[in-house]
Order: structure tokens, then sequence, then C-alpha cells
């Protein structure tokens, strides 16, 4: 994660920094008033008087991002580091992160790096017999999205006149279509693939093509399938990003 690279470069300031992690934990997604309530108490029990007074200004400004810019859609911790002028960083998870209050020359990271190691990255596919659907997901949301079209596949092509032997031309040719459609999405597959750090592939729509879908993924890639779900593929994108998540925390509970 580029901004955990980037609060690392503040080791050993010589200024103080406030990390502070608020977060519900009995809620998916915390009400501002409930955060702001918590953020209040962990002051409270966590700093002197003579440090809140130091931190007066970073306090504040914390409390007026709770009640004036804080979206929780989605979201469950939200982590704030601030150093006055020095340092400002607000980052927002999907992932529960226990409420904390650091104060020390670098930013308190050490649970966010630790979390993120169980939260691996995986590549939904979803394909039917018209395109597919491809996109990555990381830290509890989309990274890359994108959807291939190669041509609608026939699914049956009407007889004009009785013809025995006909309806194996007609199931013959209608598996080419399938074969070349499946081709097409494959190779697209494996492009996106490339992307660093995929640790397994997620595959979703009709049942019937589902196999055939992955009979024509590369070796290394049918390794990478390890789940799979029933779905439409004209269903909203978020649809079936909660239910690859469903399929997602199965795969790597421990």
């Amino acid at each position: 994660m580029q901004m955990l690279k980037k609060l690392k470069k503040y080791k050993n300031s010589h200024f103080p920094i406030l990390s502070v992690y608020l977060a519900d934990e009995g809620k998916k997604s915390p009400t501002t008033r409930a955060l702001s309530s918590l953020f209040r108490s962990l002051i409270h029990k966590n700093l002197t008087a003579k440090e809140q007074r130091m931190f007066h200004d970073d306090l504040q400004k914390i409390e007026t991002y709770l009640e004036d810019s804080l979206d929780t859609r989605g979201n469950r911790s939200f982590v704030f580091f601030t150093a006055g002028d020095g340092l400002w960083e607000v980052l927002s998870f999907e992932f529960y992160l226990p409420p904390i209050f650091s104060i020390s020359g670098s930013p308190f990271i050490d649970p966010i790096e630790e979390t993120i190691k169980e939260h691996k990255k995986y590549l939904v596919l979803m394909v039917d017999r018209q395109k597919a659907r491809l996109f990555t997901v990381n830290l509890g949301r989309i990274e890359e999205h994108k959807d291939v079209f190669e041509g609608e596949v026939p699914q049956r092509v009407k007889a004009k006149k009785v013809d025995y032997g006909r309806d194996d031309k007609i199931f013959r040719h209608i598996e080419e279509h399938l074969h070349q459609h499946l081709n097409f999405i494959a190779q697209a597959v494996n492009d996106f693939a490339k992307k660093d750090g995929i640790n397994f592939i997620i595959i979703g729509g009709h049942e019937e093509i589902i196999p055939k879908m992955i009979k024509h993924l590369s070796p290394s890639l049918k390794k990478m399938v390890l789940g799979k779900f029933i779905a439409e593929l004209n269903i909203p994108l978020n649809d079936i990003f909660l239910e690859s998540k469903r399929v997602a925390s199965r795969l790597t509970k421990p």
C-alpha cells in the first residue's frame, strides 16, 4: 500500500506524531456520531491534560473531520495520523481495527500491516456466452475492473429442413463458437492476472459454463481457481462483488 510506504518515511520524526484508530466493533458501517463519541472517550482515557493541550489543534482537526467530512459508507475503520502542519493523513478500511491512541516519533501502522497480511488480493472472473467481467479485490475493495466482449455465442440454430446428422453439425458449430469465445476470454484473464499480488481466482456465472471456462485457462491459472459461485452477469457489479467476498471469506478462514 503506497500510503504506508509514505508514512514509514516519518520514522524517528523530530516532532511527536498522534495516531488514532477509530472503529465500532459491532458495526460494519459505524455512524459518525458513534465515532465522535468514541474519539472523545479515548482522549480522556489516553491523554493527560498536558497532552490534550499539546495536541489541541490536532484533536480539533480530527473532531472537525469526523463531523464534516467522514464518509462511513463501506468503511468500518478509520485511522488518523497528525502532527501539526507536518503530517495529516486519513485512511479508511473495510475491515475492523481496534481503537487505539498512540503518541510517538513514528506513525503507528503495525495493526494495519498485520491485518493486511490476512486479506489476500484475488481476481474475480464472471463469464457467460456473451461477455466476461474481470476485477481484482484488494483490502475489501475493487481495484481494477474490465469488461470483455467477443460476440455472442449461439445457443441454438434452427434447422430449415429435416436432415439426419444436422443436429451434430449444429452442436459442433455452437461448441466451436463457444471454444473461440472462451479462448478469447482466457487470454484476457491471462493478461489481467499478470498484475502483481493476485493470490487466487474466483469464477462466477452459469453452472454449465464454469467448468468449460476453467478448462480454457492456462495450467498456472487453473491452479489458482479456488472458488466458484452461480450468478448472472447482468446484475449490478456491487452484487457480484459482495458474493465474491462471501466466497473469499470462506477460502481465507484459518
